[in-house]
């Protein structure tokens, strides 16, 4: 979709250069979690160990009731590559009873009458009662909290960009701040609550360190040597940290561009305190975001002598949606300026809800399903999707009007 060259994107704007491409904030944040964790063995490593608990248990009824006996609270979930909200979910049933899990894996090792479902209970075990391990959930939980609470906020239909610009920096805020010594020691504080309750013992574990073999003429200056502290900070902390940040300021940068050019009509009731130079050099700054050649959606000057009267008209407090609904009413007397709110307004921040379509759709035509017509497809995606709306039908009456229409008798007088 996002292929400059081939892409969607290139085909749509050879067709209208004046179109805007905007990818999905909720997915770009999935796409962010991804480029971290790939980028860590160590987190590559930690991922695999959780599904490994999950696919252990859920391979067996037996060892599923057992989980079930040993965690009441959360129950283990399988990891998705695309729904990373699966991840703060399998995490969360980590975090929250470490203990239990490592007490239903402790079982499995001792009464599993598969040899293999032993040895990988074992395995894990051992795993999952590190302290690297147990650091890095508390990391992972916490980062993983912050960006599902962004993604989920993004993925409203009432959402706008400013507002989910707003939330994405706050979250790289979040993240800065979290790289920092102090957030370290508070997460390994939390870490080292967790393994004593759990009776895990709180140490990092030696790693082999790998020697260079090195020329006589070799000169360069010698690598730092670094306690295991230092060594799980420097070569997975700040490696993730650094990549998330850097993918977010980087996916992120077509919205931050929209806020720009766009901003000051998100707040349109705040043009009364602006000056009428800031305001005509925004204006004519957005006529060139809509001129392609000749071509050309507004006028900056027209607009900004439409902001001038209009800007009267409204309160501080009004937003542009409601700006748009009173021009509405003004029988075409501000045309400039109907035509930039309804760009603004147009451009999504996330394409969740045709996504969330497509699994419908995905759903509701299975394979005993395959000879679904077209219409009755829309008809059933339609009640699907508005379920707020089907939800509130009287059934009831609907099949008697069905019956009364298919009735094959006839009354004869």
């Amino acid at each position: 979709m996002t292929g400059r060259y081939q892409g969607v994107q290139t085909r749509i704007l050879n067709i209208n250069p004046q179109a805007f491409f905007t990818p999905c904030a909720a997915h770009n944040l999935n796409l962010v979690l991804c480029d971290a964790a790939k980028n860590s063995t160590i987190a590559i490593t930690f991922f695999g160990i959780v599904r490994s608990v999950y696919t252990l248990f859920s391979a067996s009824t037996c060892r599923w009731s057992i989980i079930q006996k040993h965690c009441t609270v959360f129950t283990v979930k399988q990891l998705s590559e695309t729904r990373w909200e699966s991840r703060i979910n399998s995490v969360k049933a980590l975090r929250v009873q470490l203990s239990s899990i490592l007490n239903a894996l402790e079982e499995v090792s001792e009464t599993a009458n598969d040899l293999m479902a032993r040895s990988e209970a074992v395995s894990l075990s051992n795993e999952i009662g590190n302290y690297e391990f147990i650091l890095s959930l508390v990391i992972w939980y916490d980062i993983l909290t912050e960006v599902n609470i962004v993604s989920k906020s993004t993925q409203d239909h009432k959402m706008d960009k400013n507002t989910s610009v707003k939330m994405v920096q706050s979250l790289i805020q979040f993240l800065h701040q979290y790289r920092e010594i102090i957030i370290f020691n508070f997460a390994k504080i939390a870490a080292t609550k967790l393994g004593e309750d759990a009776d895990i013992v709180v140490a990092f574990k030696n790693p082999r360190v790998r020697k260079k073999k090195k020329l006589f003429d070799y000169e360069n200056v010698e690598e730092p040597v670094l306690n295991n502290e230092d060594r799980f900070r420097t070569n997975y902390f700040f490696i993730i940290l650094d990549h998330a940040i850097q993918s977010i300021k980087k996916r992120f940068k077509q919205l931050e561009t929209y806020s720009d050019n766009f901003g000051f009509l998100h707040r349109i009731g705040k043009l009364k305190t602006m000056e009428n130079n800031d305001l005509l050099k925004h204006c004519k700054d957005l006529q060139l975001i809509l001129t392609d050649n000749d071509l050309k959606d507004i006028d900056g000057l027209d607009s900004f002598s439409e902001l001038i009267i209009f800007r009267t008209l409204i309160d501080e407090d009004t937003n542009s949606l409601h700006a748009l609904n009173i021009l509405k009413t003004t029988n075409g007397s501000f045309p400039n300026l109907t035509i930039a709110l309804r760009i603004m307004l147009t451009i999504p921040v996330t394409s969740s809800c045709a996504e969330r379509s497509f699994s419908k759709l995905k759903l509701i035509k299975t394979y005993l399903r395959n000879r679904l017509g077209q219409d009755k497809l829309s008809e059933l995606a339609l009640i699907s999707i508005e379920e707020e709306v089907s939800s509130t039908i009287d059934y009831k009456h609907l099949i008697d009007i069905f019956a009364s229409k298919k009735c094959r008798k006839k009354m004869f007088s």
